[in-house]
């Protein structure tokens, strides 16, 4: 007889899934300049985990996807989360610059 709870095969399928969107992302080429020129941000800060304090030294003003602010603002924005962010928060998509 099975032992196994269903809501640990869920939580184990679960956890398989978000390894596997982790690795996918990890592995996924840097974008390009022109990729980025043309991208519409369109993710909720709820759905990336963004907040408006960095983790373990990472911020989003060292992200690839961060964009700066345009000439004569001080808001900054990020190519994928929508709305502005802080230059020192952090999300779950955040990919080192460089």
């Amino acid at each position: 007889m099975n032992t196994m709870k269903r809501r640990n095969v869920i939580g184990l399928g679960g956890a398989a899934a978000v390894a596997a969107v982790a690795g996918e992302a990890k592995a996924a080429a840097r974008p390009s300049a022109a990729q980025l020129k043309d991208m519409v941000p369109s993710l909720s800060k709820a759905s990336v985990g963004y907040r408006d304090i960095p983790w373990d030294g990472r911020v989003c003003g060292a992200c690839v996807w961060f964009k700066p602010p345009d000439a004569g603002s001080t808001v900054s924005h990020c190519h994928l989360v929508a709305g502005p962010i802080s230059a020192g928060g952090w999300c779950e998509a955040w990919m080192k610059r460089g």
